[in-house]
């Protein structure tokens, strides 16, 4: 972790658009699921079957798009809370199992909340300057 202070600011709105993602990734990634169990175990051939085939054609890169998305926000708070690679591959990890990225939201706002608390930022010397003005 570096010794400069973190931009608390910055750090903040990145993991609140971070939070959003993950949420909209996990219930893509849950949509995506049920979609895959009825095409391949409920409607194996037959009837449906072609249906969800094309519902999975459809829903597929649209899943695919959402968690890039999640990919490049996770990447963002990353690097504003400068953290060291295997957090960086936990966060890509969270994305791609289903409903680990709600229980890793959620682990990830403790980390943020956590590392705010305790290393240096921007902000604490702007609140120490209004605190003892001409000091």
């Amino acid at each position: 972790m570096s010794t400069r202070p973190l931009d608390e600011v910055q750090a903040r709105t990145s993991f609140a658009r971070f939070r959003v993602a993950s949420i909209v990734e996990g219930i893509a990634l849950l949509i995506l699921v049920v979609i895959m169990i009825l095409r391949y175990l409920v409607f194996p051939d037959g009837p449906g079957h072609e249906t969800w085939s094309t519902v999975s054609e459809r829903w597929s890169p649209i899943h695919g798009l959402i968690y890039m998305i999640y990919v490049v926000l996770g990447f963002d708070l990353w690097t504003k809370m400068r953290w060291k690679l295997p957090r960086m591959l936990l966060l890509m990890l969270f994305g791609v199992v289903p409903v680990l990225s709600f229980f890793g939201e959620r682990w990830t706002h403790g980390q943020v909340e956590r590392d705010l608390a305790s290393r240096p930022t921007l902000q604490d010397e702007e609140r120490g300057e209004r605190e003892h003005p001409h000091a």
